[in-house]
């Protein structure tokens, strides 16, 4: 009965201040705003935030109408907190801004100002933009030491290493115990990244920190204060290998803490910390990765079978399992590409699941895994750069809604990241789930009608993992795909058609690769003709071919349309027995078979308009994301740095090419047959990337 009381009692405040507007000769009277605003902060009580936004926004809009009160510079403060609590990123920075603008013509309290300005900092930090958050929290008066800790940490991860190192000098001073340990934390960290902006070396701190760390245990300070001190110093000790046991310590000292005072959420993420130091017990992982699992904690869970996984008492079969299921559980949200730990952690993972599966012989499931690992990587680069995706003119609209509800998608998942990190905030767990969820149902409805527009672009902005027959399923008669795969142990080379496949393995490493199509690429720069005889004879060459793909090679003669695959791509259209494999046919590069298997074919029609784009070899992930946002156009790796003019060339040549030679891969073609020696030159140093 109250609730439909409150509906009703809602309903009709929000229709009242519609008519009001709308019908200005009438003279019925309006909802007061702090009628409007009592409302909204009853609303936001009871965890309806969107309706509590709603009658926030209405009662500015009517109170602001002849300048800024007070009163309603205290309501942006608290509309504020709700877009943070609801991770609306786009709309709490535009009410910052008002906050800040408008602030001296009634400011509101200053513990609502400075709490604004705090939540508005943490979601720029939590998408990436850390020289922003460094500027609000820098800009809020008498912020205390660790808001100042905040803004160096800030700069620190901004790469300002100068601007960090005097801040925490100047906080290493401190009479707190627990701001002088994670101030000299931060020191030993810039003598690390950058040595010459610390006054001491990383060992200096490391002695400090130790000092220290027994007046932070003795103080008189809140439990979750200590917590978080000794984890920063441990975080920060555990990358000098001689301070391993003094931060295994520091954990285990944080985690008796947390099993004193019954902090249950702290507890298994301390017992994961501290065991993975030096202990590494399988069973201490088993137990938290069960814990995790029922809380919907799906980093932790994943960091915790990244390290089971890693565990050499298990046999490799175990290994496998643990380490596939760590690549599974990421699976559902994605790892944003603010969480640069947690990619290092997966991609450590997943080269050694690699590895595990290749020396187990188990080559189809690795090619399966494999497509896990690039659907995880390309989802965290395509929400890195999604400000750059594009829709046709006439669209924008949705457009800006892609980019916007992704956007939230992404600084929510590092919220997610950074409670577990920080060990606060887990009682907004439920809310940040919800709101993600809620979010990705969006997200789906706008990619819904994009498929309207380009059913292409809406299939890229959803990468899949690929399987083995799904991709030979898609590959042409005339195609076949070469996938690299480099490990500690070498390299593993396999060929799929949709007839055959073929794998061969080498112990060239991937520095070793790296460095041996380097020499090539400089012996090639130094051929005056586009002549291939020097090419052909050469000895490095030669034995790159038969190092790396062995009698494969003269399997690959017979297709017309090669695609090589590898995370960092090598101009293999360079290798082969008797001529050289991008003679005479079309060649492809990708970092991952998954794109084989959703570009959009080209054409060859007349009317077909394509743009072209360079990048040099070295900026593959952008290749790679440009071409999901623009699939229709033409994207040309190139292994050596390209001037003005070359490019300026380069896109004339491509103007003029006959129309059913403007796939990238095309138009190289052409290149690779031109008598013109300053394409010939060319032909050697570039490559097609991606299917068009």
């Amino acid at each position: 009965m109250k609730q439909r009381h409150f509906s009703f009692r809602l309903a009709f405040l929000l229709a009242l201040f519609t008519f009001s507007l709308a019908a200005c000769d009438q003279q019925e009277p309006e909802p007061k705003p702090s009628e409007l605003y009592e409302e909204a902060r009853r609303l936001e009580g009871r965890k309806r935030y969107s309706e509590a936004l709603d009658l926030y926004n209405c009662g500015v809009a009517a109170d602001t109408l002849n300048g800024f009160s007070a009163e309603a510079l205290e309501a942006l403060c608290r509309k504020g907190r709700v877009e943070y609590l609801t991770g609306c990123y786009d709309e709490a920075f535009r009410t910052w801004k008002s906050i800040e603008t408008h602030a001296e013509k009634g400011k509101p309290g200053d513990s609502l100002r400075v709490a604004a300005g705090l939540d508005t900092a943490q979601m720029y930090a939590e998408l990436g933009r850390y020289d922003k958050a460094a500027l609000i929290t820098a800009s809020i008066g008498s912020a205390d030491a660790w808001q100042r800790y905040q803004t160096a940490l800030y700069h620190f991860k901004s790469g300002k290493i100068d601007e960090a190192s005097q801040l925490y000098q100047k906080l290493s001073a401190s009479s707190d115990p627990a701001v002088r340990m994670v101030a000299l934390s931060g020191l030993l960290d810039c003598s690390l990244a950058a040595p010459a902006t610390a006054p001491d070396t990383p060992k200096h701190y490391a002695a400090k920190i130790a000092a220290v760390s027994a007046k932070v245990m003795r103080m008189n300070a809140s439990s979750i204060v200590k917590i978080r001190t000794l984890r920063i110093a441990a975080k920060s000790l555990l990358q000098l290998e001689s301070q391993q046991r003094n931060a295994s310590y520091l954990l285990f000292r944080a985690l008796a803490i947390a099993q004193e005072k019954g902090l249950s959420r702290l507890v298994p993420i301390l017992q994961y910390e501290a065991n993975a130091v030096i202990v590494r017990k399988p069973d201490t992982y088993r137990n938290v990765i069960a814990y995790f699992g029922s809380k919907n904690m799906q980093y932790a869970k994943a960091a915790a079978l990244c390290k089971l996984g890693a565990c050499k008492e298990l046999t490799p079969a175990e290994r496998i399992t643990a380490l596939h299921s760590a690549l599974t559980t990421c699976q559902y949200y994605g790892i944003p590409a603010t969480a640069t730990g947690y990619l290092k952690m997966v991609r450590d993972a997943a080269r050694q699941l690699d590895d595990l599966l290749i020396a187990s012989g188990r080559f189809v499931e690795l090619f399966d895994v494999s497509g896990q690992e690039d659907a995880l990587e390309i989802r965290s680069r395509m929400q890195a750069a999604i400000s750059e995706f594009r829709l046709p003119a006439g669209h924008e609209a949705l457009q800006n809604e892609i980019i916007s509800v992704t956007t939230d998608i992404s600084g929510l998942l590092q919220r997610k990241i950074d409670m577990n990190e920080q060990g606060e905030g887990f009682r907004y767990a439920a809310l940040i789930d919800k709101s993600i969820t809620e979010k990705q149902g969006r997200l789906i409805g706008f990619i819904a009608e994009t498929s309207k527009i380009d059913r292409q672009v809406a299939s890229n902005l959803q990468p899949e993992p690929l399987t083995l027959n799904t991709l030979r399923n898609s590959l042409q008669p005339d195609e076949a795909l070469v996938r690299f795969f480099t490990g500690d142990s070498g390299l593993t080379v396999i060929m799929v058609s949709n007839r055959e496949m073929q794998i061969e393995t080498s112990p060239v490493t991937a520095d070793e690769l790296r460095s041996l199509f380097q020499a090539l690429l400089r012996r090639t720069r130094s051929i005056e003709t586009g002549n291939d005889s020097r090419l052909l004879s050469d000895q490095g060459r030669i034995w790159l071919t038969d190092s790396l793909l062995k009698t494969m090679s003269v399997k690959l003669a017979s297709y017309r349309h090669l695609i090589f695959v590898s995370d960092q791509p090598q101009p293999f259209h360079l290798l082969g027995r008797g001529e050289l494999l991008g003679r005479g046919r079309g060649v492809t590069y990708l970092i991952s078979p998954n794109e084989a298997a959703i570009s959009k074919p080209f054409s060859g029609g007349q009317d077909e308009v394509a743009g072209i784009e360079f990048f040099n070899a070295n900026r593959e992930g952008d290749a790679q994301i440009y071409k999901f946002f623009h699939p229709t156009d033409r994207v040309i790796l190139s292994w050596k740095p390209l001037s003005d003019r070359e490019i300026r060339w380069l896109k004339t040549a491509f103007e003029k090419a006959p129309a059913a030679n403007r796939s990238a891969a095309g138009f190289l073609k052409l290149f690779g047959g031109s008598e013109d020696t300053e394409k010939g030159l060319a032909w050697f140093w570039l490559g097609a990337y991606g299917l068009d």
